[in-house]
C-alpha cells in the first residue's frame, strides 16, 4: 500500500481537514467571481516599534481604505512605526515608506459586516479573521488534477486520500449492479473496525442488561388469531392484478391476488441467474425496509401498504378541511407485515423455499406512515437468548398517522419460525412513545444503536437516546422528553438523513423551501450549511457511505451528490427519465438504485464519477415498471389499434406457484380489458446516458413548439426502495410500487 501511494507522502506536512488552507499568492492561479467568497485574507500582525499619530487623518498603508465597520467609541490616538525599505508585497515594487501601527491601548469592538454568498453561508472572507466558523473548505483548486480534487474533497491528508483510493481500486469491476466475489461484500473503508466493535458492544450489552427488560415490562402485546388479525390487513386495493411479465416478444399474463406471490424466474425459459419474487399486496406501497440480521439463513423485510379508516366516509383528493401532512389522524386498525426470506450457504436468494408471511404487527393507531429498524442487531451477541421462547428481530421504530413517534420490540416464538404459519401480534402500548407539541413527526432516522432523530412539520429537530436513564422511568406516566429540541428550518422538514457509521454527527434535511442543509449536532449552531435551492421539493435522500456525501434528486430528473467538504455544491452521477421519486444506497457495497415516476429503477456505481469528473457513468435498469387503467376509463385512446374482444374470464391466473394460460390469437376477454393492468420489463443493458439531457444541444430550438412534459399514472411510480444492509446479503433489494406490487430480488452478479 504504501508503494503504490508514494505519491502522496510529499503532502504530509499539508494542512489537516480541520484548519484553513493557506493562502493562495497574488497571480498564482486565476482567478474568477467567486473567488472572494471562500478564500480569506491573511491576517498580518504589528511590530513592536511604534510613533503616534492622529486616527482622523488620512488612511494609511495597512489599514483597509474600504473598511466600513463600526467602531464602537471614541477616536483615540494609535501610534505606529514608519519603516524605510521594500514593499511587503515584493521588492519588484520598489522601496516606499511603510506606517506600521501598533495600539498598546485597549482595542474597541469591531463589528464585521457578515457576507452571505450563495448557499446561504457566510463567506469566508468576512469570517475568517472572527471566531465563527465558516461553512466548508475554500472553493475548488483553481489548477490541477486529479490529485487536488481528491483533496478538495476528502481532505488532504494522506490518510483520507489512501481511503478514496482504496475504496476506487476495491470496486473499480463493479460498473451497475453489485459484483459476487469472495470478498464483496464489505464495510466501507471509511468506518473504524474499533469505533464499530465499540458501538455494538455498548448497545448489546446496554439491551441484555436494561433495555430488553424496559421492552418487556411497558410494551403490552397479545397474540391474536388468524380470523381476528386479517382484517388488520385489509386495505382499500383490488382483490387481484392482471400483470404482464416475461420476454418482450412472448409475455404472459398473470392474476396475483392479494399476498399472492410469482417467481421472477417463471415466466422465463431461462431461470438461471433470476432470483427473486414478485408479490402482490393489493395497496400502495407505503414502505419496506430489511431487518437488521446479521447471522442466520434468513431475512426479514417490514412492508407496509396504504391503508385507510373505514369509519366513515373518505374525503376526495384536494377536498380535505384539514391537511393531511399537518394534522394527525383518528385512530384505526392497520398493520405492518414481516415476511421472512430463506437464503442459502454463500448468501444468495434461495427461491427453493417459498416466502413466508412471518410476523404481522397488528395497532390501533392509525397508518404507519414510515418506520426504520435499529441498524445494530441484538440476535448474535445476546447468549442468554438462545434459551428464550421468543426470537429476537430487531427494534423498529415508526411513525404513525396519529402523530406518534413508538420504537417497538419485535420478536417471534420459535415455535413459529420454521413454520408457514402467520404470528399475529397485537401491540397496543409501546414502551418508547413520544408526540410533539403542536405539530406531528415528518420523517425518522436512527443516528446510532440507541440514538433516535425525529424531524416535523414546523422545522424542529428533536433527539432522544434510550440508553440514558430518563427514557424508560418505571412507574413514570410522563413522555421522555429529547435531549436535544430545535428550530432548523422554517418550514415543513421532508426527509432526513445521517451521516451512520462514518459519521454519525452529521445530519442532513431537505424542506419544503427548496433547500438542503447539513448540521453537526455537536455545535448545530456554529457547525451547519445549507445547499443549492432547488426548484421542486426533494422527497427522497439517503447517506452514501463510499463517497462520503448525501445524495438526493434534483429538477433536473438527475441524481445529486453533495459531500460532507462541499455540501453547497452539487455533483452528479445519475440520469433519469422522470421525476427520482427514491434513492437507495447501501452501507456494504457502492450501488445506488433510483427509482421515478414512470416506475423505473436504475442502478449505477458512482465511484469513479465522483473521484473523476471526466468518467461517464454506466448506469442499467433493473426493471421497468408500467400500469393502466380500464381501457374504457382512458382519456386516450389507444391509437392505430383494433382490439377484438371475446368473452370469457381473464387471461390466466396466477397462485402461490405461478401459473398463466395465453390468449387465443388476438381475442382478448373483455372482461381484461375493463380490469386494470401492470406490466414489467426487464433485461435492459447497462449504458452511458451521460448527465445531460439531449435538449440541451446548442441547436436552436423551434420557440413555437413548446418542451413536453409527460405525465404518469400514480400507480406507475416507484414508492419504496431499500438495500440489504447486511454483509453476507448485501446484494438484496426491494422495490414497491403504486399499484401495490412489491419485487424482491438478489440483483448481485
Amino acid at each position: 500500500m504504501e508503494d503504490e501511494y508514494r505519491f502522496l507522502d510529499e503532502d504530509d506536512a499539508a494542512s489537516t481537514s480541520g484548519t484553513q488552507s493557506p493562502i493562495q499568492q497574488a497571480g498564482e492561479f486565476e482567478e474568477d467571481e467567486d473567488a472572494d467568497d471562500f478564500m480569506p485574507d491573511a491576517a498580518e500582525e504589528p511590530e513592536d516599534d511604534f510613533e503616534e499619530i492622529d486616527e482622523s487623518s488620512d488612511s494609511v498603508e495597512g489599514e483597509d481604505e474600504d473598511d466600513d465597520s463600526e467602531t464602537e467609541g471614541p477616536k483615540t490616538p494609535r501610534r505606529v512605526r514608519v519603516v524605510e525599505g521594500d514593499s511587503q508585497r515584493g521588492s519588484s515594487l520598489g522601496k516606499k515608506k511603510h506606517v506600521q501601527i501598533l495600539d498598546p491601548m485597549p482595542r474597541h469592538k469591531v463589528k464585521v459586516p457578515i457576507q452571505i454568498t450563495r448557499g446561504g453561508g457566510g463567506s469566508a472572507k468576512a469570517v475568517g479573521a472572527t471566531p465563527l466558523r465558516t461553512r466548508g473548505v475554500s472553493d475548488f483548486t483553481k489548477a490541477g488534477g486529479q490529485e487536488l480534487r481528491l483533496k478538495d474533497l476528502f481532505g488532504p491528508k494522506t490518510e483520507d486520500l489512501k481511503t478514496i483510493l482504496m475504496t476506487r481500486d476495491y470496486w473499480e469491476k463493479q460498473e451497475t449492479f453489485p459484483v459476487r466475489t469472495p470478498r464483496s461484500p464489505r464495510r466501507s473503508f471509511f468506518e473504524s473496525s474499533d469505533t464499530r466493535d465499540k458501538e455494538e458492544l455498548a448497545f448489546k450489552t446496554w439491551y441484555a442488561d436494561t433495555g430488553r427488560d424496559a421492552f418487556t415490562r411497558t410494551q403490552k402485546s397479545r397474540q391474536m388469531d388468524a380470523d381476528e388479525g386479517v382484517r388488520y390487513l385489509m386495505n382499500g386495493g383490488p382483490d387481484s392484478l392482471n400483470v404482464l411479465l416475461g420476454p418482450v416478444d412472448t409475455p404472459g399474463v398473470y392474476t396475483l391476488k392479494q399476498r399472492a406471490y410469482l417467481d421472477v424466474a417463471e415466466p422465463f425459459k431461462e431461470k438461471r441467474n433470476r432470483r427473486g419474487w414478485l408479490f402482490n399486496l393489493g395497496s400502495r406501497i407505503q414502505d419496506a425496509q430489511w431487518a437488521t440480521v446479521e447471522d442466520g439463513s434468513t431475512q426479514f423485510l417490514a412492508v407496509a401498504v396504504e391503508q385507510k379508516s373505514t369509519i366513515g366516509t373518505q374525503p376526495r383528493p384536494m377536498e380535505n378541511p384539514k391537511a393531511p401532512a399537518f394534522s394527525v389522524t383518528k385512530p384505526f386498525s392497520a398493520s405492518i407485515q414481516i415476511w421472512a426470506f430463506a437464503a442459502d450457504d454463500d448468501g444468495w436468494l434461495d427461491t427453493s423455499e417459498q416466502p413466508s408471511l412471518q410476523i404481522v404487527i397488528c395497532t390501533d393507531w392509525g397508518a404507519p406512515k414510515q418506520f426504520r429498524w435499529c441498524p445494530i442487531s441484538t440476535s448474535d451477541s445476546l447468549r442468554r437468548l438462545d434459551s428464550d421462547e421468543e426470537a429476537h428481530i430487531g427494534l423498529l421504530a415508526g411513525i404513525w398517522s396519529d402523530g406518534r413517534v413508538r420504537v417497538l420490540d419485535v420478536s417471534c416464538p420459535k415455535s413459529h419460525m420454521n413454520t408457514s404459519d402467520t404470528h399475529y401480534l397485537h401491540i397496543s402500548e409501546a414502551a418508547f412513545e413520544v408526540s410533539v407539541p403542536q405539530t406531528i413527526p415528518s420523517c425518522l432516522k436512527w443516528l446510532s444503536g440507541t440514538t433516535l432523530a425525529v424531524a416535523t412539520a414546523m422545522g424542529t429537530l428533536a433527539i432522544w437516546t434510550l440508553s440514558r436513564p430518563e427514557t424508560f422511568m418505571p412507574n413514570s406516566n410522563i413522555a421522555p422528553r429529547p435531549w436535544y429540541y430545535q428550530r432548523v428550518s422554517e418550514t415543513y422538514i421532508l426527509t432526513l438523513a445521517s451521516g451512520w457509521p462514518s459519521q454519525p454527527h452529521l445530519l442532513s434535511i431537505s424542506t419544503a423551501d427548496g433547500f438542503a442543509s447539513m448540521y453537526d449536532i455537536r455545535t448545530p449552531n456554529a457547525d451547519n450549511t445549507t445547499s443549492i435551492r432547488g426548484r421542486t421539493l426533494c422527497i427522497t435522500q439517503d447517506w452514501h457511505e463510499h463517497t462520503q456525501s448525501f445524495i438526493a434528486s434534483d429538477e433536473h430528473y438527475m441524481l445529486k451528490h453533495n459531500p460532507i467538504r462541499r455540501y453547497y455544491h452539487n455533483l452528479y452521477s445519475m440520469r433519469a427519465l422522470s421525476s427520482i421519486t427514491r434513492c437507495a444506497s447501501s452501507p456494504v457495497q457502492p450501488s445506488i438504485l433510483i427509482g421515478g415516476a414512470d416506475g423505473r429503477v436504475e442502478a449505477s456505481n458512482p465511484i469513479g464519477r465522483i473521484t473523476n469528473y471526466k468518467i461517464i457513468p454506466w448506469q442499467q435498469t433493473w426493471f421497468a415498471h408500467e400500469w393502466r387503467g380500464p381501457v374504457e376509463k382512458l382519456v386516450a385512446k389507444p391509437a392505430g389499434q383494433d382490439v377484438e374482444m371475446s368473452e370469457g374470464g381473464p387471461v390466466g391466473e396466477a397462485t402461490a406457484s405461478g401459473s398463466a394460460t395465453a390468449a387465443e390469437g388476438n381475442r382478448i376477454p373483455e372482461s381484461f380489458l375493463s380490469q386494470p393492468l401492470a406490466r414489467i420489463t426487464e433485461g435492459y443493458k447497462a449504458i452511458q446516458p451521460g448527465i445531460q439531457h439531449s435538449t440541451s444541444s446548442k441547436k436552436k430550438t423551434n420557440p413555437d413548439i413548446a418542451v413536453g412534459l409527460t405525465v404518469y399514472e400514480e400507480a406507475s411510480a416507484v414508492t419504496a426502495l431499500a438495500w440489504n444492509p447486511n454483509v453476507k446479503f448485501g446484494t438484496w433489494a426491494v422495490a414497491g410500487m403504486g399499484d401495490g406490487l412489491l419485487r424482491v430480488e438478489d440483483v448481485g452478479v
